[in-house]
C-alpha cells in the first residue's frame, strides 16, 4: 500500500523516495518543512474550534469582539505548536520565538478574514449561536481513505459536503500565477479517485486551497488526468518494489537543496 504523497514524492525524486521508503534513509526536517507543517498544523486545529466559538456568539457581539477572540484562538493554537516543535527547530539552529514572530501575521490576517466572513454571514442571514454555526458551509475534516482496489491510501484535508463531496487540499506555501502545480493535480485526482470509490458516486472535480493567496483553483478530472494517475501508482508500486536503486535524477537544483545528498551521492550509492 503506498501514499498519495509517495505519489508526489516520486514525481519529486524517485531515488529520494526510494531512499526513505525501502531502505529507511530520511532527510532531517528543513527550515521551510517545518515552518510548512506548523502552518498547517495551527490551520486544522484553529478550524476545529469554529463550532465553540461561532456557537457563543450572540446579536450583542460586534465584528471587533469576534475577531478578538479569534486572534487569541490563534495565537494559542500557534504558540502550541511552535513549543511542539521546538528541538526540531532549535536543530536546524533557529529560535522558536522568531519562527512564531514570522509566522502570526499570516495568521493574524486569517483571524481578521475569519471574522468578517462569519460576522457578515450572521448579519446576512440574522441567526446566531447554535443556528449560525448550522448556516455555516460544512466540510470533513482529515478523513482518511484506504483504496484496496488501487493500492492507495489518502488522508484528504477537507471534504466539501455541501458541493458534493469534492475534495479540498490546503496548501500553505507558495502559488503558481495559475492554476495549480502538477503535484498538487495528481494529488488532489488521485483523492477524487478515493472519493469516487468510498462515496459510490463519480467525483468529477476538486480544489487546491492556496492560503498565500487566498484562492481556492479548481482541478478537473478527466480521462487524460486519470490515465497518469493510474500509470503513476503502477510506476510508484513497481519502483518500491523492485531491489535496483532509481538512477540520480537531472535537476540538479532539487539535488543541491536536498538533504540527503551526500548519502545519494556517495561512493555506496553511485
Amino acid at each position: 500500500m503506498i501514499s498519495v504523497t509517495d505519489l508526489t514524492g516520486y514525481l519529486y525524486c524517485p531515488r529520494k523516495l526510494y531512499f526513505g521508503k525501502v531502505l529507511g534513509i530520511k532527510e532531517k526536517p528543513k527550515e521551510l518543512t517545518i515552518k510548512g507543517k506548523i502552518k498547517h498544523a495551527v490551520f486544522e486545529d484553529a478550524g476545529r474550534e469554529d463550532k465553540t466559538l461561532l456557537s457563543s456568539l450572540t446579536e450583542k457581539d460586534t465584528i471587533e469582539s469576534l475577531e478578538r477572540k479569534y486572534k487569541t484562538l490563534y495565537y494559542k493554537v500557534l504558540m502550541f505548536h511552535v513549543l511542539h516543535a521546538k528541538k526540531e527547530i532549535e536543530e536546524q539552529g533557529l529560535n522558536p520565538l522568531e519562527i512564531y514572530r514570522e509566522l502570526w501575521p499570516f495568521f493574524l490576517k486569517e483571524a481578521q478574514e475569519k471574522s468578517i466572513t462569519f460576522y457578515n454571514l450572521a448579519q446576512e442571514k440574522k441567526v446566531y449561536g447554535e443556528e449560525l454555526w448550522l448556516a455555516v458551509p460544512k466540510g470533513i475534516p482529515e478523513l482518511k481513505i484506504v483504496s484496496q482496489a488501487l493500492g492507495v491510501v489518502g488522508v484528504i484535508d477537507r471534504v466539501d459536503i455541501d458541493r458534493g463531496y469534492l475534495p479540498i487540499e490546503i496548501k500553505t506555501g507558495k502559488a503558481p500565477q495559475d492554476g495549480v502545480w502538477r503535484e498538487h493535480m495528481i494529488q488532489v485526482g488521485t483523492y477524487m479517485l478515493l472519493l469516487s470509490e468510498y462515496y459510490g458516486m463519480e467525483i468529477k472535480e476538486g480544489y487546491v486551497e492556496y492560503r498565500t493567496v487566498n484562492e481556492q483553483r479548481r482541478v478537473m478530472m478527466n480521462p487524460f488526468l486519470k490515465e497518469e494517475i493510474l500509470e503513476l501508482i503502477q510506476r510508484v508500486q513497481e519502483m518500491l518494489n523492485r531491489k535496483d536503486l532509481p538512477q540520480k535524477i537531472t535537476d540538479r537544483r532539487k539535488c543541491e537543496a536536498c538533504g540527503i545528498r551526500e548519502v545519494c551521492y556517495s561512493q555506496k550509492y553511485a
